[in-house]
């Protein structure tokens, strides 16, 4: 079950680490939340920004009159900020089309931290993949994060510490976040309603992380899309070079106006790719794909560890180049044209 106050799932450590700042008012002023996609690390910024700013057991409270640990969760502060409606709680993240974050977007915090709070003891701003600040945004916001007004809380998140300015990293304190283990998510999920085998499927797709999870528990088409993508693969095995070219381009187009649409089936064909070398080596019990065992073992038999290992390789160089802006249509011609091919895999 989640922490009832700070509505994340696990994290225990991380709980008692803010809690006990909050209890001996020795919170820092700049934080830095790092973990992989969907671990938590926007929930627990959350759960702090209510937690600093908490109604009836904040540290703005007179201690001989707080009602306990914060969050309440359930005082009109707790409840306008869990609802992403806070106007002295910002969340600053990449905004599409752009693919980093901009100078402009960090002048407009910096602008808004120099007024005094009107409606909180606390100003807190999130800065959602802080690895894809801009250089020249990362180095303004830098000047903030080492001498921030004392009324405002800077909260970084990132999948990737070593991808984000060594500066700001050094400069707040940094609390790792990691995966549940998946049979515990598993049992969290189990008893939102999830029979055994989806409850230990979706906790295995989520890699243990429980924002993944409950994303795929809420959208079922998300499970439809990777189910198409796995076929559309298997299919693509035993195919011909005109086919794998013709479903090359439709990607192409794709990425042109929906490039996560292209990552998540290259994604998904990676994690394929990964469970059946997990199966040639024996360790069957970490794959991902668990509702497709026996596919999984027939194209571990059907191709050699050598053919499978390249075709990770290939299919991360894939999304490499893609993300580097390399032409799409010709990174994506050669990634089809070079997929293993075996009639008995298909």
């Amino acid at each position: 079950m989640p922490d009832a106050a700070w509505n994340v799932f696990g994290h225990e450590r991380a709980v008692d680490v803010l809690s006990r700042a909050l209890d001996h008012e020795r919170l820092a002023h700049a934080y830095l939340f790092s973990g992989p996609h969907g671990v938590g690390k926007t929930a627990l910024a959350l759960g702090l920004a209510r937690a600093v700013n908490c109604e009836t057991a904040g540290p703005g409270v007179p201690r001989d009159t707080r009602s306990g640990r914060p969050p309440c969760g359930a005082c009109r502060r707790c409840r306008l900020i869990a609802d992403g409606k806070h106007p002295e709680v910002r969340v600053l993240a990449v905004e599409p089309p752009h693919k980093v974050i901009r100078v402009a977007d960090v002048e407009s915090i910096q602008a808004d931290a120099a007024l005094r709070p009107a409606d909180a003891y606390r100003k807190v701003y999130i800065i959602d993949r802080a690895e894809l600040l801009h250089v020249d945004a990362a180095n303004r916001l830098l000047k903030t994060i080492e001498e921030p007004p004392p009324s405002v809380m800077m909260v970084l998140t990132t999948v990737d510490p070593d991808a984000t300015l060594e500066t700001i990293v050094s400069r707040c304190q940094h609390i790792r976040l990691r995966p549940l283990p998946t049979d515990r998510l598993a049992q969290i999920l189990g008893s939102r309603g999830l029979d055994f085998e989806q409850a230990a499927l979706l906790a295995a797709l989520s890699e243990g992380a429980a924002g993944r999870a409950l994303t795929l528990m809420a959208d079922a088409r998300r499970l439809e899309r990777r189910e198409r993508l796995l076929d559309d693969l298997h299919g693509l095995l035993s195919a011909d070079r005109i086919d794998r070219l013709q479903y090359a381009r439709t990607l192409a187009d794709r990425w042109s106006s929906n490039p996560d649409s292209v990552r998540e089936a290259l994604d998904a064909w990676l994690r394929w790719w990964r469970d059946v070398l997990l199966v040639q080596r024996g360790t069957s019990s970490r794959i991902v794909n668990l509702d497709r065992r026996a596919d999984l073992e027939r194209h571990a038999s059907a191709f050699a560890p050598r053919v499978v290992a390249d075709a990770i390789a290939r299919g991360r160089d894939t999304l490499q180049m893609l993300d580097q802006n390399v032409n799409a249509r010709l990174a994506l011609d050669v990634a089809l044209l070079e997929l293993p091919r075996s009639t008995r895999a298909a």
